[in-house]
Formats: C-alpha cells, structure tokens, sequence
C-alpha cells in the first residue's frame, strides 16, 4: 500500500473529492503489490492506464465509474450491492474478480464495455454477478463472454481462427421483433428456406471480424420446445445484415434437453449479421448417411451428384440443396442423378449459373419408400 500512498501524495493536486466522487484530473498509477479502494464513484478525466496492483470497488449502493478516458486495471475487485455503472469503458490486464453486483454498461454504445486485454480472465461470474451489457476483449482468439440480463447469465464462446484485435458481445431477454436499443426490428417470420422457427425469446449481438464459431446455452426460460419438437432440429441462426434475413449458422455439437444446454455454430463471420439466437431447421431422417464429393470439370469422376438410392423412387422422389446458410439452391422434382453444380433456384446466384466451389446441404426425399436421406455435398473442381 506504501507505493500507491506515496505516488497519491505525489499527484494530490491532479485528484478531487467530495462526498461522492474521486475526480482525477491528472496523471495515476497503482504500482506493483498496491492497492486501492473506491467506497465512492470515480471520474477519470486523466491518465489511469499503466496500473499493476488491485482497484476495488465497494458500496452496500451503487458505484459509478465515468470520465473523459478509460482507466485500465490490472487486477480489479467488485463488491456493490446494487451494480457497478460504467458511463464509460473500462479494461482489465489481468483478472476481474466478481464477488457482489454486476457491472452494468448501456446497451445504446458497444464502446462503453468491460475489456479484457490480452491475457485478462475474470472468476466468481454468476446470474448475479456478470456484465448487463457489454464485455469486450482485445487481442484474444477465443474468450467466454460473462454477459447476461437482469437476474441471468448467458455467455456466450467465441472461438476464432485467428486473433480479435476486438470483439463485443451483450445478451438481450427480449423479442427480436421489437429490440429496445437498436434502429431495426429483425422479422423472426423472416428466415432461409432450410429453417423453419426462429425464437422470439432472446438474442445475442457479437461483433467479430474474424472465422468463428461461437457456442451459446439455454435454460428453461429460453422455451426451445415453443418452436422445435427435438433438440437435434436446433440451430444457431443469425440476421444477415445485408439481405435481411435469418440464416442457418449450423449446429457442429450439441448437448443437452428442453431445460438446458448447449449448441456450437458453423464457421462464420460475425461481422456479416446483426444479432444471433436460436432457431429449429428441416426435421429429416438419414438412413446411411453419407457425404459426397461433385467435381463438375468434365473428367468423367464425380461430374454429377449420384443416389443409388434413387431406383427406389425413381419418379416420386424430390431433391433439394441449400448453402451452408440455408439458402436453397436447387429443388428438383424426378431427380435423376443430374446436378453438376449449377443451381436452378436463384438466390446465392442466378438461376442457370454454377454455384461457387464449396459445402451445401442436401436432403433427398424418395416419397414412394417413405425415405428421408440427408447429408453434405463439398462442390470443387479438380484436374483443370
């Protein structure tokens, strides 16, 4: 504590109090092993940036945190009955402790957030004890986010291919329909061909500029039997931001029950969509499920998408492909063995164009033998 005395006496000019308010005005700075505690709010208007010891926070009320510059900590405490405020961001070098009270940031300005740099971590996170609003990370590949709303936590994982220089993330326990702090609803009636409900429970926003995938959970409040009948139909799906509506981000792993669980998306960029939630997809049964290479380069091998099964129901048999978004590509009636990679539905491309070179998702339905065969189709060209 002599470190942090000593350098205080030093700057007592550049530090205001009153009753209510730290106000620093000037140059601070927690050495290594010091310590300080805020009983009030405090008010940066200075530098509070190059901190190595522990800043606690402390009221059986509330604490605010506010000023023209964001303080960062390396180690900080919060123990506030009724929440921390912060009117402005705050960031964290190496570990947040939360024991009592939520740190709460508007849900208006993603740069007002809680921010763990580098190497930051947090423990004792909680229904009670997390960020109502934003938390952030800067220069991380994967992190948990610890956000929630009200008396909930909902993290969400987020788990890139390369390095964030920053990503935020806050969760929302409300209709997509009618969000409370953005500028645009989100049709949840509004969604790809392969989807069939999107919940109009909950939603999360991530901004993330890099390959993710990103792992959200559910309780019982989330009521996923309200909008899918198995829990192998669930999907994570997002609201892209350029056509307006509601993709399918897949469903790589998935545990759990109508109660509680969890669900791991596709790779995507989290840029490309606004908000993110839950939804159910086409309900198919798979007999031999298979995956199948098509190379449309002319050589005689895996030109075209062949079923054997097809002379099951050679006449009555329906074969849809969509994107890896659930975008439909191709929906043919008959189907005999003839796709090569040109779609026949325009959407991804116009009708009559080959597809890029890529996944999709097929589902091959040969009515007469009441037989639903689904799978994934890797569309590339070779020896070219």
């Amino acid at each position: 504590m002599k470190h942090i005395l000593f350098y205080i006496s030093l700057s007592v000019s550049c530090i205001l109090t009153s009753q209510n308010v730290v106000h620093n005005t000037g140059n601070l700075k927690i050495f290594n092993d010091g310590q300080i505690g805020f009983h009030i709010d405090l008010t940066n208007d200075g530098n509070f940036d190059q901190n190595e010891g522990l800043a606690g926070f402390y009221s059986d009320d509330t604490r605010t945190i506010s000023g023209a510059f964001k303080p960062v900590f390396n180690d900080m405490e919060i123990v506030v009955t009724n929440d921390l405020f912060l009117d402005v961001a705050v960031g964290i070098t190496n570990n947040n402790n939360f024991i009592l009270g939520d740190v709460v940031t508007p849900r208006n300005a993603t740069d007002i957030n809680l921010d763990f740099i580098n190497y930051a971590f947090y423990n004792g996170d909680g229904n009670l004890t997390k960020v109502d609003g934003y938390a952030a990370v800067t220069d991380k590949y994967n992190f948990s986010f610890p956000v929630g709303d009200a008396d909930k936590i909902r993290p969400l994982y987020l788990d890139s291919e390369t390095n964030n220089n920053t990503a935020k993330s806050a969760y929302f326990y409300e209709d997509p329909n009618s969000p409370s702090t953005f500028t645009k609803t989100f049709n949840t009636d509004n969604f790809a061909d392969i989807l069939t409900a999107v919940s109009t429970y909950e939603f999360w926003h991530l901004e993330a500029d890099t390959n993710s995938k990103i792992t959200l959970t559910w309780d019982d409040d989330s009521s996923i039997d309200s909008f899918t009948d198995t829990i192998e139909d669930l999907r994570i799906v997002g609201w892209n931001k350029t056509l307006n509506i509601w993709e399918n981000l897949g469903n790589t792993d998935i545990t759990g029950n109508f109660s509680s669980g969890s669900i791991t998306s596709d790779t995507f960029v989290p840029n490309n969509y606004d908000i993110i939630t839950f939804g159910s997809s086409l309900s198919a049964i798979s007999t031999n499920f298979e995956n199948y290479f098509v190379s449309p380069n002319n050589d005689g091998v895996n030109d075209f998408l062949y079923f054997k099964e097809v002379s099951l129901s050679p006449k009555n048999n329906n074969l849809r492909i969509y994107s890896r978004w659930g975008r439909i590509v191709y929906d043919k009636d008959a189907y005999n063995n003839t796709f090569g990679g040109i779609a026949n539905v325009s959407g991804v491309v116009k009708a009559g164009n080959a597809l890029p070179d890529g996944v999709y998702f097929y589902i091959l339905n040969l009515k007469d033998v009441n037989i639903i065969h689904q799978g994934y189709i890797y569309l590339g060209k070779q020896n070219q």
